[in-house]
Order: C-alpha cells, then sequence, then structure tokens
C-alpha cells in the first residue's frame, strides 16, 4: 500500500537528496507495533546494481481488457517499463490490473481489516490497559477510519493483482508515483515469493520479525519509488508535492502516536534499511535480503539500526508458561525494539524511547484475555546490565504516566532479566508475579 504519510516523507527524502551533489540516479506506501525513525537522504546510485544480465531480460506485457482511459492505459505501460528500469528486475508474467471504483477500493480495505478483527478486542483491552488508547476509543472503527483514509493503491499478492481507481482522464504524478512503488512489490513478489514467507512469520506469532521483513518490502519498494521520482522533472516535482499536500491526512494526525508510528514504520525505517543495503552492495543486496531475513532471523532491530544487520542477532528467550483461570491466551510472541520505541515514545518522547529500547537484545511476551480484560507478560534481556537497568527506568516512568492507577503493573529484574507485568485485574497480575517467583 502506498500511504499520505509515505508521500511526505518522499517528499522529504527527495528534499534531503537533493542536496547530496556526491550522488547520482540514473532512472527515473498489531500487537507487535513498530516506531519511525528520522527521514533519511536518498543518496544510492541505481548504476551500481549488481544484478544479473541473465534476470534482466522482460516479458512482454500484456495490458489487454484493462478498463481505462487510453491517455491511462498508455501511462501504465511507460509505467511497466520503468518499474523495471529502476528495480533492475524483469517481470516474470503481467499481474492482473483490477480498476475499481473509490467505493470498491474502500470497501476491500475494510474486508481486509474485518477479516483480522476477532483479535481486535484482546488487543484493544491490552492498549487500554497500558494506557495508549483511551476508555471510549473504538479501536476497529479507529483502524478503518485510519486504512480508509490513507491507502492510496493496493497490490494483492494473494491474487497477484494490482488494484487501481477507475477515470475518466490520465493518472497524476501522485498516482503514477505509486503505481510504481505498487508495480514494484508484483515485481519482487515475482522473483522472491515474499508473501508465503510474511504470512508465515504472522501464523507462527514471530511478529517481531514479521515487522521487520514488511520493512525490507516496503522500503525496497519505497526506495524505488524515490528513485522513479528524482528522474521527473522539476515541473512534475512540483506537481507532485502539490498534490500530496492536498490530500486529506486528518484520520493520521488525529489518530494514537503509537498507532501513527506503526503505520509508518515499514516506509520510514524500511527505505533507511534498504538504502543502506543499496548502498552496500546495490539491488543485489537488497534482493539477498529477502532470504537472509529468514534464516538469521531478522528483527526490527536490525531495521531501525542496519549496522546490525547479520551482526546482532535476537536472542531466544524464556517465558513461563502460565495457565490464568477464566483467560484465554491470546498470542506468545517477541514485542522487539521497535515495539518498545514505539509505546515509550507516545509517553516518554522519541529521545527517551530510542535510549531504553537501544540496547534491546531479545524478549518474548505473553498476551491473555477473558472477553473483558487484559493482562500481559513480557520478559527482557538486554545486550549490557546496564541497558536492562535503562529499560526499567523507563517503563517504571512510563507506567506511573500511562497505565491507569486502578489497574496492576509490576516491572523487576531478576537474574539480570527484565520482568514487566500489566493486568486490569489486580488478583490476576498478583498471580503472574508470584507464580513466577517474583518478590
Amino acid at each position: 500500500m502506498v500511504h499520505r504519510g509515505l508521500v511526505v516523507l518522499i517528499v522529504l527524502a527527495l528534499a534531503l537528496a537533493a542536496c547530496d551533489t556526491g550522488s547520482s540516479e540514473t532512472t527515473s506506501t498489531a500487537p507487535n507495533p513498530a516506531s519511525s525513525m528520522a527521514s533519511p537522504t536518498t543518496t544510492a546510485d541505481a548504476g551500481t546494481s549488481t544484478t544479473s544480465p541473465a534476470t534482466t531480460t522482460s516479458t512482454e506485457i500484456d495490458l489487454t481488457g484493462v478498463d481505462l482511459p487510453p491517455e491511462a492505459l498508455a501511462q501504465l505501460e511507460v509505467l511497466f517499463e520503468e518499474a523495471e528500469e529502476v528495480r533492475g528486475l524483469p517481470f516474470l508474467s503481467t499481474p492482473r490490473i483490477l480498476v475499481v471504483t473509490p467505493e470498491q477500493l474502500e470497501q476491500r480495505i475494510r474486508d481486509d481489516i474485518e477479516e483480522e478483527s476477532e483479535d481486535f478486542p484482546a488487543d484493544e483491552a491490552l492498549y487500554k490497559l497500558l494506557g495508549l488508547l483511551d476508555p471510549d476509543t473504538d479501536f476497529e472503527g479507529l483502524l478503518l477510519e485510519l486504512y480508509g483514509e490513507q491507502v492510496a493503491g493496493v497490490y494483492d499478492p494473494e491474487a497477484d493483482e494490482v488494484v487501481i481507481r477507475a477515470r475518466e482522464g490520465e493518472l497524476s504524478v501522485v498516482e503514477r508515483s505509486t503505481m510504481v512503488h505498487e508495480l514494484v512489490h508484483a515485481l519482487t513478489d515475482q522473483h522472491f515469493d515474499f508473501n508465503d514467507d510474511y504470512q508465515a512469520m504472522f501464523d507462527e506469532e514471530r511478529l517481531d520479525q514479521a515487522a521487520a521483513y514488511q520493512a525490507l518490502i516496503e522500503g525496497d519498494a519505497t526506495l524505488a519509488q524515490v528513485m522513479w521520482l528524482r528522474g521527473l522533472s522539476q515541473r512534475e516535482l512540483g506537481e507532485f508535492v502539490a498534490e500530496s499536500l492536498e490530500i486529506d491526512s486528518s484520520a493520521l494526525d488525529d489518530a494514537p502516536e503509537f498507532l501513527a508510528q506503526s503505520l509508518l514504520f515499514p516506509y520510514d525505517s524500511g527505505l533507511s534499511f534498504a538504502q543502506a543495503l543499496f548502498q552496500d552492495g546495490g539491488w543485489e543486496a537488497v534482493n539477498e535480503a529477502y532470504t537472509l531475513m529468514l534464516e538469521l532471523p531478522g528483527s526490527t532491530e536490525q531495521v531501525i539500526t542496519p549496522a546490525d544487520y547479520q551482526r546482532d542477532l535476537p536472542r531466544a528467550v524464556p517465558i513461563p508458561d502460565l495457565t490464568l483461570g477464566g483467560y484465554t491466551l491470546e498470542r506468545t510472541s517477541v514485542w522487539g525494539e521497535a515495539g518498545f520505541r514505539i509505546i515509550l515514545d507516545q509517553v516518554l518522547g522519541t529521545d527517551a524511547a530510542a535510549v531504553a529500547s537501544d540496547g534491546w537484545g531479545g524478549d518474548s511476551y505473553r498476551q491473555w484475555f477473558d472477553g473483558t480484560n487484559a493482562a500481559f507478560l513480557l520478559v527482557f534481556e538486554g545486550d549490557t546490565d546496564n541497558d536492562v537497568e535503562e529499560l526499567r527506568q523507563a517503563l517504571l516512568d512510563f507506567a506511573r504516566s500511562s497505565v491507569p492507577e486502578e489497574d496492576f503493573v509490576w516491572v523487576d529484574i531478576e537474574d539480570g532479566l527484565l520482568y514487566f507485568i500489566a493486568a486490569d485485574v489486580t488478583a490476576v497480575g498478583e498471580l503472574i508475579r508470584d507464580t513466577i517467583g517474583l518478590t
């Protein structure tokens, strides 16, 4: 997907890159939230890609039956070629182009969100327990409003189709850039089959790894999109900026900080990550990451700090297996560095969140729900004892400022591991604490 927030990030990336005269470009958008990093400059040289010449033979693109006006169809044909050129890979087949009305696109997004709706009550209860959502917030309604506003284009990997809004005339500059982004998704999915791996991470509750992999996917497409935009004329770039500023972003602007950060993380931090890979080894390094991030495994720590990629690997942190009477175990997963940054950022601010989460070594968490109340246990291991203590202090400050007074919170260090417990019902929180032997 391409979001309005992504368009703003791209504008900033273009502006910063324009100041870098040393670079040259040859060609022309849950329970484990992720945070936004500083917007990157784009200094990649498209001519340094090491993609093998054998992979650059393009298939013939067949747009027969695509219900677009002739001028838009002609633009789309060019965009296929430009997506291949900027990304250094050929299409293996023509993805389906589905033309829908704005109402149909909105309903499509709504259907996708509602497919996951069975998890929403438990997540809503957890976020309210942590003070990240106001007590009267309708979490599902908030998500529908956010995604309904932000989506400007969609690639559906299950159907291998790119969705585009119906129109009477040609594509605008923003719409063309959106199509490049979505076409790059279709292109890379054909070569790396990323959707199967990404979905497996969710099915197996490897949520921090999934957030990192999504950042690779979106950062890849965003980098290609930025490179395409930098090949436009000054007049077209001006049109792009002017059009992007007219897009309504009120839902994103009004959203809780942690949700906005989660939405943008795959794009802004993903762009920084993809840029670092590209600078190090061209598109071939980005290509290799689709496999390497499965084997390492990848983590949001590696995305946030690309120097940690292939070096600072996540540690498996054991967590007690508890049964809470009347509660269902909703999820067992890893919160990740990005998850800590997000929840702390909303309450303590960006700088404090970055310092507290920077020494992330690994974690595990369990999330329970009884239909009304949430309970949560997280065990954290830092790179050093000082990192554990820094996060302990930050979580204490977070709890004092954010968690409702009537709820239970416990933060403690035992045998070098940090334990964070939260529960709507005090007796349940005490049971978790006492069962795992904390005093």
